[in-house]
């Protein structure tokens, strides 16, 4: 198996990993928000003192699950992210939706990829040449079902649905 394949499969299992975790304290415990904000800004700090010093753990997680891109430019920027957008969400909205956006980001993306290892002409899209129409498709149906266990019917198809949509474009920070 190819290195980069090696990588993006770690990457997708701690994806997996972090995101259950997260999910697991946003249900059952009410201070969440609070623990995530103070995570957040410690992992800025870490992230920006990981480009002066080699941190032990950071720099294990770094050198294990970091894309070359972001280790020079801004290195656990994807960890970051998921901070963010799990604070994002269980600070706007209700807490079964909350809940819902957390779950959707934690399944659906990873399985996505998995969903399109295995797809050798890997059927690109057209807006996007780095995702598969397949990992999109089965990434809507898990949204579905993972929001399934929050929010009504009505709104985990659409939700499933515009996530994943929205997830397949590149957007560029």
């Amino acid at each position: 198996m190819k290195k980069k394949t090696k990588l993006r499969m770690r990457r997708a299992f701690l994806h997996i990993l972090v995101g259950v975790i997260i999910l697991f304290l946003a249900a059952y415990y009410s201070e969440t928000r609070w623990l995530l904000f103070y995570v957040l800004l410690i992992s800025i700090f870490l992230s920006f003192l990981s480009f002066f010093v080699k941190i032990p753990i950071v720099n294990f997680f770094l050198e294990n699950f970091e894309l070359e891109r972001h280790k020079k430019v801004f290195p656990g920027k994807s960890f970051l992210f998921f901070l963010a957008g799990s604070l994002l969400v269980i600070k706007l909205f209700p807490h079964n939706v909350a809940l819902a956006s957390i779950a959707i980001l934690t399944f659906a993306d990873p399985i996505s990829y998995f969903a399109s290892i295995g797809d050798k002409r890997y059927n690109k899209k057209p807006f996007n040449s780095m995702k598969n129409i397949y990992g999109t498709l089965i990434s809507i149906i898990i949204a579905v079902v993972v929001a399934s266990f929050f929010v009504p019917i009505k709104y985990e198809v659409l939700a499933g649905i515009f996530s994943m949509l929205a997830e397949a474009f590149v957007i560029k920070i």
